[in-house]
C-alpha cells in the first residue's frame, strides 16, 4: 500500500470515527466503537476500495496509533482512540488520572506562536472537540508523537498540581494522549500554565 493511499484511507477513517458517524447514521457506541463491517461498507471507505487487510495494516502501523480494533464475539469493531467531536462518545474508553502520582511529570500542549496572544488572553480551548489534547513527551520537532502536531513551534506546560486543585478532569488515551475537557466553558485558564516556551526551551511571551 502506497503512503498516499494509506493517508487517504486514514483520513476517511478519522472523519467517520471522530466526527461524522452520527451524522451519517453509523451506529457508534459510547466508547467510540463501530462495527468494522459497517465501516468497510461505507461509501467513504468503498470509494478507496479499502480491504480489511489494509485497514488492519493502517491500525497497526499508524505513526500516532490513532485507531484500535477490538474483537467482540465473532465480530471486529474499530474506534478512534481520541480526537472526537461526537458528543455521544464519552470517556469510558479512557483512563482517568485522579491523584498526582497518576500524572506524568509534564503535560504539554503544542501550538503555534501566532496563536499565543489569544491563548494567553482566553486560555486553551477545546474548540469543537470533546477534549483539549496534550502530550507528556519532551521531544525535538522532527519526531512524530501523539497529542501534538509535528510543526508546533510553541509549547504550553501545565501546572499540574494547580490543575488538579482547580478540579479539572484529565484522562489518558490508549495511544498516550493526555486529554482534558477544560472547565464548564471548555477552557483551561492561563493562570494554570507553568511556562510557555519554543521547541528549544526559550521562554515565549505573547506579543
Amino acid at each position: 500500500m502506497s503512503s498516499k493511499r494509506e493517508v487517504q484511507i486514514s483520513k476517511a477513517l478519522s472523519l467517520l470515527l471522530r466526527h461524522s458517524a452520527v451524522k451519517e447514521n453509523i451506529e457508534i457506541d459510547q466508547d467510540g466503537f463501530v462495527l468494522l463491517d459497517t465501516i468497510l461498507n461505507h461509501n467513504r471507505i468503498k470509494t478507496h476500495k479499502a480491504t480489511l487487510e489494509e485497514i488492519k495494516s493502517i491500525v497497526e502501523n499508524n505513526d500516532k496509533k490513532r485507531f484500535r480494533i477490538e474483537t467482540r464475539g465473532d465480530q471486529l469493531y474499530i474506534c478512534a482512540n481520541q480526537g472526537h467531536t461526537i458528543k455521544e462518545v464519552g470517556e469510558g474508553n479512557l483512563t482517568q488520572l485522579v491523584n498526582l502520582e497518576d500524572f506524568p511529570s509534564v503535560i504539554i500542549h503544542g501550538t503555534y506562536k501566532k496563536h499565543l496572544p489569544l491563548i494567553m488572553k482566553t486560555g486553551l480551548s477545546r474548540m469543537g472537540r470533546n477534549h483539549i489534547h496534550f502530550t507528556f513527551e519532551e521531544t525535538n520537532e522532527s519526531k512524530v508523537i501523539s497529542g501534538m502536531r509535528k510543526g508546533c513551534n510553541a509549547l504550553i506546560y501545565l501546572d499540574i498540581p494547580k490543575c488538579i486543585e482547580s478540579g479539572l478532569q484529565f484522562y489518558k488515551s490508549s495511544n498516550n494522549v493526555i486529554l482534558c475537557a477544560g472547565n464548564d466553558k471548555g477552557f483551561i485558564s492561563p493562570d494554570l500554565f507553568l511556562k510557555v516556551v519554543d521547541r528549544s526551551g526559550n521562554v515565549l511571551e505573547a506579543e
